[in-house]
């Protein structure tokens, strides 16, 4: 894929109203917070008391104003956070619906390293997706056969209840996986985010992984069920893993 030269996103783009609604926005979002802030009492701040030549109330407009540059301060930090927090959600997102580390790299005027370097946690987001989308078919056989074979395992002692819980759990992860896969989108309807292949993904190394870890097979077909999930969750781990040359790529 030929990919053309990064182009860093910057507000020289907008039109004059736009920037302006965008200014509007963040001066409104910033005004709120400040002033709720500045009511609690965590962000009031020493009384100075009063100063040569003050007149009225000049002192405590004075206190007031401290106040709110304290919380205008708290302010600014909550908002980078969320933003970043934002960014990040954003990002998970599009690897999830499967932009690579060099999507995102380019989509901020970066590289795939920078990337990587923001975001370390996507790299295993992308692994995964790309594994579980390129083999939903054999997946979706592997959970109904264990599925299918529920009355034909066995708890280790003191573990029946909760063998019985996985068995549940890997059920209802099942009935989301053939919604999901039914439903002609990939977003979950209520909250608009990516969902179908997160859900597959939890289904397979959450739901899966218990009951093969809980269960013993007590008749051939629940054996051969339970080998196939073991199968499924080997190669699962394998493609999933960290890459060595990205461990050993400096950071």
């Amino acid at each position: 894929m030929v990919r053309g030269p990064r182009v860093e996103p910057s507000f020289a783009d907008l039109s004059e109203p736009e920037y302006a609604h965008l200014v509007g926005l963040a001066a409104d979002a910033v005004r709120r917070i400040t002033e709720t802030l500045a009511e609690h009492p965590a962000f009031g701040v020493p009384d100075g008391g009063p100063k040569p030549g003050d007149v009225d109330d000049e002192g405590s407009r004075r206190a007031d104003a401290l106040r709110r540059v304290r919380a205008g301060r708290a302010a600014q930090a909550l908002l980078a956070d969320v933003v970043a927090q934002g960014a990040t959600g954003n990002a998970a997102d599009a690897v999830w619906l499967g932009a690579s580390l060099a999507d995102l790299g380019e989509s901020t005027g970066s590289t795939r390293q920078a990337a990587r370097k923001r975001w370390p946690d996507l790299g295993r987001i992308y692994r995964i997706r790309r594994w579980v989308s390129g083999h939903a078919a054999d997946l979706i056989t592997v959970l109904r056969m264990v599925d299918d074979q529920s009355t034909g395992y066995r708890a280790p002692a003191g573990s029946a209840d909760a063998l019985d819980a996985a068995l549940r759990a890997l059920a209802g992860a099942l009935l989301d996986v053939l919604r999901d896969h039914d439903s002609g989108t990939v977003l979950d309807p209520q909250t608009g985010r990516p969902a179908r292949w997160r859900r597959l993904a939890d289904a397979v190394d959450v739901r899966l992984r218990t009951v093969a870890e809980l269960a013993t097979a007590t008749t051939p077909e629940a054996d051969t069920a339970l080998a196939a999930a073991r199968g499924v969750l080997a190669h699962y781990d394998a493609a999933t893993a960290e890459p060595a040359a990205e461990r050993a790529e400096p950071a």
